[in-house]
C-alpha cells in the first residue's frame, strides 16, 4: 500500500437524482472494507479525478462500459494498487426511482 494505492465504492449514477455521474467515495493507502468501516473519513470520488486523473479516467471508462453492458445503474467496488486499477467488482445499484427525472423513468 501507499499513497498510490487505495480502495473505493461508487455508483455509475447519482442514486438520489439518477444523473449519470460517478458518485461515491475512496481512501488512499487503504484496502478492502476500509471505506465503509468508518475508521477514516473517505474522500469524494470527484477528488480522485484531481489526485489520480489517469486512474479516474480508467475507472470511469470501466464504469460506463459496465452500465452500458448491463443497461442499469451499477454499484462498484474498486481497488487501486501502485497507481493502477486492478479490480472492479459490480452489482446492480439502486436509485430512488421516484425522483421522476428522465434518467430514472
Amino acid at each position: 500500500m501507499g499513497q498510490d494505492s487505495g480502495t473505493g465504492v461508487a455508483f455509475t449514477r447519482n442514486p438520489a437524482t439518477g444523473e449519470p455521474e460517478l458518485y461515491g467515495e475512496y481512501l488512499q493507502n487503504a484496502q478492502g472494507e476500509d471505506v465503509v468501516a468508518g475508521v477514516r473519513t473517505p474522500k469524494k470520488i470527484a477528488q480522485l479525478k484531481e489526485e489520480m486523473p489517469e486512474i479516474y479516467q480508467q475507472f470511469k471508462k470501466v464504469a460506463e462500459s459496465l452500465e452500458r453492458n448491463y443497461k442499469d445503474v451499477q454499484d462498484l467496488e474498486f481497488t487501486i494498487e501502485r497507481g493502477k486499477t486492478l479490480d472492479v467488482a459490480d452489482t446492480f445499484g439502486e436509485t430512488y426511482r421516484s425522483c421522476g427525472c428522465p434518467h430514472c423513468r
